[in-house]
């Protein structure tokens, strides 16, 4: 089963454990809540080879697919070590993954030309960064070059039978209009799904990230997950699939030092049980 096999929208899980036996133990567990789909990092596996990632492939029917960020996107994490890998070797190992049986890879938009955001991942750094108005969109690249490379790696996943997310995380908050922006961009790049994560610092910017999910129900682009960081993202995370997101992040537990602002899977499957999203996802009928 892959990603457009399943009905939208769904919920998926981003597993943030070390090591294999832990990461399906959360997959698990996520699972019998009410998880759809499941996003693994593969620093944080430790690199399996093919048998462990196909053990893994093996623990549920439902997609797998792999990431496989920058460094410094793991200390954020906590994790206990790094390897410093350059975007080829990094690209090359999830295409290895979906070779050896995952069901997809995110791949960040800036890859092969890394476009910086903060100085580091701290909510601080975030903050100060979004609240900077010369601050730029991040992990986003229109170098000619680096757009091929990308593609060609989308391609890669393509014929290896994978399917793919392109992601942006840009540290800023983004108008409705910069949001069908980069959906364009990602759509144009061979994308089977978009991931685009802003900031939103007040209620009124969570109002416009909603107002954006509209515009890009309407849009010519990919199916899409639309979110933001910040804790205004705790109202609007849980119910953004009702505003047209393919999907919706939730974890299925609180960690000390994780992602407080993501919802529960319990929470995310109970808002799309009782709310009819049906119209926002079918916009033109």
């Amino acid at each position: 089963m892959q990603l457009t096999d399943l009905e939208r929208p769904f919920i998926c899980t981003s597993i943030v454990e070390e090591g294999l036996d832990r990461t399906i133990r959360t997959l698990k567990t996520a699972e019998y809540q009410g998880a759809s789909a499941f996003e693994v990092h593969l620093p944080l596996l430790g690199f399996p080879g093919d048998a462990a990632l196909q053990r893994l492939a093996a623990a549920t029917a439902r997609p797998i697919y792999a990431t496989c960020r920058r460094d410094e996107f793991y200390e954020l994490l906590g994790a206990q070590e790094t390897v410093s890998l350059t975007d080829r070797e990094r690209t090359d190992r999830l295409v290895a993954a979906v070779d050896a049986g995952l069901d997809g890879i995110d791949l960040e938009l800036d890859s092969f030309d890394r476009q910086a955001g903060p100085d580091s991942y701290t909510r601080a750094a975030i903050e100060r960064y979004a609240d900077d108005p010369a601050a730029e969109p991040a992990e986003i690249t229109d170098d000619p070059e680096a757009v091929a490379a990308q593609r060609r790696v989308v391609e890669r996943v393509h014929e290896a039978g994978g399917e793919v997310v392109l992601s942006a995380h840009t540290y800023t908050h983004l108008s409705p209009a910069e949001a069908v922006a980069i959906a364009e961009r990602m759509t144009d790049r061979g994308a089977d799904f978009c991931k685009i994560v802003g900031v939103d610092r007040t209620l009124e910017e969570g109002l416009e990230t909603l107002q954006a999910h509209l515009q890009l129900n309407e849009a010519d682009v990919s199916p899409y997950a639309l979110m933001a960081i910040g804790e205004v993202s705790r109202i609007v995370r849980p119910v953004a699939p009702t505003f047209g997101s393919a999907w919706v992040f939730a974890q299925p537990e609180l960690t000390p030092g994780g992602f407080m602002d993501w919802p529960l899977v319990e929470n995310a499957r109970a808002v799309l049980r009782r709310i009819d999203w049906r119209t926002v996802h079918e916009p033109h009928e």
